[in-house]
C-alpha cells in the first residue's frame, strides 16, 4: 500500500525546497513535473483554454493517494521529508524560522535570515472528492480518518478543507487533509538544536488570518471555501453570485454548511497559525538557551510587505539600490531568481481582486528604474473574485512590464505557464547577475514588522 506523503504542489514542501536551493543560490522547480508531464503541458498550452481545464482537471483525479493510505499515517514521515530537503547543510545559523508557510513571503523572510524554515502545515491530497458540489459527500470522504489521526497524535490537529470555488477543478475529483502542529515533533527539536548556534534565535511567523470553521471533532475541523475576495460568510450564506457560478459550472448543490456541527473563527486552513504550537517553541527554547522571537502579523499581505520591506534593507546594507520588481503569486515565486538579480519581490496570495486591490497599493512603491516582471497565476478556474486582465494592468499602473505567467490570450488556464513561466525572469537574471549577499538579524527583522 502507498505511504501517505505530502503533495508536492503544497505550500510547506515548495517553500522549504525553495529555501534550501535559495541558500545554496541554485534554481529549483516549485511544479516537480517529471519531463512527460511537462512535454504534455507544453502540448496543452496550444490549445485553448477550455482544454485545458479538462485536461488539467481529469490529471488531478489521478494523482491523488489512496484513502485507505491514510491507515498507516505518519507524522514523523511528513516532518521528516520537509528535514530531508536541508539534508545538505552543514553548520549553525543564527537564526531558524517556523511557521506559516506564506509562499514567497516566507520564503524570501527566512533567506534575508540566512536561515531553514520549518513548516507548520502539512497536506495530503486523497482520491475522490464532489463532483456536483455536495458538501456532506466531501466531508465524509475523509472526516472518519481525520478524527482518527487527530485522536492518535496529540501532537497535531486535522482540517478537512473544501473550496469548490477557488479549487473547483480539483475538489470534483480529489479532497485535501491538512494538518497542523500544536506541538513540537522531536525531529524539530533535534533539527533546531544542531542548526542554530547558541543563543540564536527562533523565530515565529504567526499568520493571524481567520475563517470560519466547523468543528467536527475534538481536535478536528471542516473550512469551506479559502482566501480571495470572497468572504467566509459569503461561501455559507451562498449569494446570488455564487448560486451563478454553481450554476455556470454544474455544480448541483451550493448550500456548503454543515448544519448538524457547531460553527467558530478560527486560524484560516492555509494562512492562519494554530495556538499551541508557538506556546511550544517559547518552552522549548526557554529549556536550550535559544530565544523565541514571535512575528504576529494579521493580514498574509503583512508578510508580503515585510519580505519587500526586508529586501530592500538588505539592498541599503550593500549601498545599491534594487535592480527592479518581480512580482509573484501564490506558488509562482523564484526566490532565487529574485536574490541573484537584486529584485525586490512582491508575493500575492492569488489572482483575485483583493491581490489586484494590494498590487495596486504596492506598486507606488516599485522604483521608478529597472524592469518590472509580472506572474498572472494560471489557476483553471473561473471565479466570481477573480481579477481579469485589465484589472491587473490597471494595478500596475500602466507600467511596462516583462510576461513571467499566464499569457493574456490564455488568462487563466495557460498550461503552458506551469512549465515555462519563469523562463524570461531567469534569462534576464543570468544576464544582469547582482546577488543579494547581506543577511538580516532576527532583532532587524522584528524592528522592520514594527515599521509596516
Amino acid at each position: 500500500m502507498t505511504k501517505p506523503h505530502e503533495s508536492p504542489e503544497s505550500s510547506s514542501p515548495i517553500v522549504t525546497r525553495a529555501v534550501a536551493a535559495g541558500s545554496r543560490g541554485e534554481f529549483t522547480e516549485n511544479y516537480q513535473f517529471p519531463a512527460w508531464q511537462r512535454t504534455m503541458l507544453k502540448l496543452l498550452g496550444a490549445f485553448p483554454q477550455s482544454v485545458a481545464r479538462f485536461a488539467i482537471s481529469q490529471f488531478q483525479s489521478s494523482s491523488g493517494l489512496p484513502p485507505d493510505s491514510l491507515k498507516d499515517f505518519s507524522l514523523n514521515d511528513l516532518v521528516q521529508a520537509r528535514l530531508d530537503d536541508y539534508s545538505g547543510l552543514k553548520g549553525r545559523r543564527p537564526a531558524i524560522t517556523v511557521g506559516a508557510a506564506l509562499g514567497g513571503a516566507t520564503t524570501y523572510l527566512s533567506l534575508a535570515l540566512g536561515s531553514p524554515f520549518l513548516p507548520q502545515t502539512f497536506v495530503i491530497t486523497l482520491k475522490h472528492g464532489s463532483y456536483d458540489g455536495d458538501v456532506d459527500e466531501y466531508v465524509n470522504r475523509s472526516l472518519e480518518a481525520a478524527n482518527r489521526i487527530a485522536k492518535n497524535d496529540s501532537r497535531l490537529m486535522t482540517i478537512q478543507h473544501y473550496d469548490p470555488i477557488h479549487d473547483g477543478w480539483l475538489t470534483r475529483f480529489v479532497n485535501h487533509l491538512r494538518f497542523k502542529l500544536i506541538d513540537i515533533p522531536d525531529q524539530y527539536a533535534d533539527f533546531i538544536r544542531k542548526h542554530v548556534e547558541p543563543g540564536g534565535s527562533v523565530v515565529y511567523l504567526e499568520g493571524g488570518a481567520t475563517w470560519l470553521r466547523y468543528r467536527v471533532g475534538e481536535r478536528s475541523v471542516f473550512q469551506v471555501g479559502g482566501w480571495g475576495d470572497i468572504s467566509a460568510e459569503e461561501f455559507l450564506e451562498a449569494s446570488p453570485r455564487i448560486k451563478d457560478y454553481a450554476k455556470n459550472t454544474g455544480l448541483k448543490y451550493y448550500d456548503w454548511r454543515l448544519t448538524q456541527y457547531p460553527l467558530e473563527r478560527g486560524p484560516e486552513s492555509e494562512w492562519g497559525t494554530e495556538p499551541g504550537f508557538a506556546e511550544a517553541l517559547d518552552k522549548y527554547c526557554k529549556g536550550e538557551g535559544f530565544k523565541f522571537v514571535r512575528i504576529p502579523l494579521p493580514h498574509p499581505n503583512d508578510f508580503s510587505r515585510l519580505a519587500f520591506s526586508a529586501a530592500f534593507k538588505l539592498l541599503e546594507k550593500e549601498g545599491r539600490p534594487p535592480a527592479g520588481v518581480s512580482v509573484e503569486c501564490f506558488s509562482q515565486f523564484d526566490s532565487t531568481s529574485a536574490r541573484l538579480g537584486s529584485l525586490l519581490p512582491l508575493w500575492l496570495i492569488f489572482n483575485t481582486k483583493d491581490s489586484s486591490r494590494y498590487l495596486k497599493e504596492m506598486a507606488g512603491r516599485f522604483p521608478k528604474d529597472g524592469p518590472v516582471f509580472f506572474s498572472a497565476l494560471s489557476t483553471f478556474s473561473l471565479t466570481p473574485d477573480m481579477a481579469n486582465w485589465d484589472e491587473w494592468m490597471n494595478a500596475l499602473g500602466g507600467r511596462d512590464f516583462i510576461n513571467t505567467g499566464t499569457r493574456e490570450s490564455h488568462y487563466p488556464a495557460d498550461a503552458r505557464a506551469l512549465v515555462k513561466w519563469q523562463d524570461p525572469l531567469r534569462e534576464w537574471v543570468l544576464k544582469h547577475k547582482q546577488p543579494i549577499t547581506a543577511t538580516l538579524t532576527a532583532e532587524e527583522l522584528v524592528q522592520l514588522a514594527k515599521d509596516l
